[in-house]
């Protein structure tokens, strides 16, 4: 593993030195590589590959992170965010060979899991370059196939049971009309059911395969709450629930937007489900620390302290009749938070009952430069 890891580098960074020098000498400038100039080259083609890149100093203060580093939130205010790889550069510094390890950890804030190679080797005058591999997708793939059989065994049996036991009754029920319309009306709701459990579950398979700070973006928070509100607002309506937005300017992280807004989104139609008809949802984001909280608080009926530890699990239900009456699946709270995780960032809820609800969501604001001196 060391040795093909040492000849990687070594044949990337060689190939675009001479790539690059073969370029220089073409269109008749000199080839002479300075070494300042010879550094900025190795940047570069640093910048261009899908890898974790971070060069500290003797004092572990970062000089260079690359993209996918900053992205991860691996590096972040000129310090790395994962002791287990501070302690491993430490170790590195005062050995000759590099250090090539597997390395589990948590990402920042978040309690989603990286799984890394690392390459670890000593450079002059103390500083270490880390190079890392993030295999975590191909460890979520395996957690998302195993839990989409679960999650269909459990779940899906109950609306298609109940849909096949109708059907009969149909067909048994012959030639009377009025049985026959009394069984067809209970159709609706349960095909409605089911629509909703399919289309959770496959929102599910989909935020835990995604790894969404692989390809990330800048995010405005205040659009994603925009989105999140614009897609629940005949829901609101139809409740006589009104929504009050607290915007945030200017705010971003780096993430996926369509996760997000789904994520605001469950929220939201969470506080409409459980509030009664004439009150109000607020929703928001502000900056706290380095830290972009979105917040949303219902006057609605209140999560018991008991509940409260468990709210989060797949298919958990506070109060199942209630569930099949308005549809939920027990799902949606799940997405939410496989979304904060797959962010770095966290959810917490304060509730009690009788006097409502406030779900915050917690993620690491957006780095302005993407770049150490």
């Amino acid at each position: 593993m060391e040795i093909v890891l040492g000849l990687l580098l070594g044949l990337l960074i060689g190939g675009a030195l001479t790539y690059l020098w073969m370029k220089k000498s073409s269109i008749g400038e000199s080839p002479n590589l300075t070494p300042d100039s010879s550094k900025d080259l190795l940047l570069k083609l640093i910048q261009s590959l899908p890898h974790i890149v971070i060069w500290v100093d003797r004092e572990n203060k970062i000089k260079y992170a690359s993209d996918v580093a900053l992205s991860l939130n691996i590096a972040r205010d000129e310090k790395i965010q994962i002791p287990e790889l501070e302690n491993l550069i430490s170790a590195a510094r005062e050995i000759d060979d590099p250090i090539v390890k597997k390395v589990k950890a948590k990402r920042p804030l978040g309690i989603a899991k990286l799984n890394l190679d690392t390459w670890i080797t000593r450079l002059e005058r103390g500083e270490v370059l880390l190079w890392a591999q993030n295999n975590s997708v191909i460890s979520r793939v395996e957690d998302v196939r195993r839990d989409f059989v679960a999650n269909i065994s459990h779940e899906l049996k109950t609306p298609v049971g109940a849909l096949s036991l109708l059907s009969e009754a149909i067909e048994e029920a012959g030639k009377d009309s009025e049985a026959i319309q009394k069984f067809a009306k209970r159709i609706g709701p349960e095909t409605k059911r089911l629509t909703n459990v399919i289309r959770d579950i496959i929102d599910l398979s989909q935020v835990q395969s995604d790894d969404p700070l692989a390809s990330a973006n800048a995010v405005e928070i205040d659009k994603v709450i925009n989105d999140a509100v614009d897609a629940v607002q005949l829901l609101a309506d139809l409740h006589s629930i009104e929504i009050i937005q607290v915007n945030a300017s200017d705010v971003k992280i780096i993430g996926d937007e369509y996760q997000l807004v789904m994520a605001t989104r469950n929220l939201l139609s969470n506080a409409i489900t459980f509030s009664p008809v004439n009150s109000r949802i607020t929703v928001g984001a502000n900056l706290k620390n380095g830290v972009v909280e979105i917040t949303v608080s219902d006057q609605g009926i209140g999560i018991s302290l008991e509940n409260q530890s468990r709210i989060f699990e797949r298919f958990y239900r506070v109060d199942p009749a209630r569930s099949r009456t308005t549809g939920g699946t027990g799902l949606g709270l799940a997405i939410v938070k496989h979304v904060c995780e797959n962010h770095g960032g966290e959810v917490s809820l304060w509730s009690v009952p009788g006097q409502g609800s406030t779900f915050t969501l917690k993620f690491p604001q957006m780095e302005e430069e993407n770049s150490f001196e």
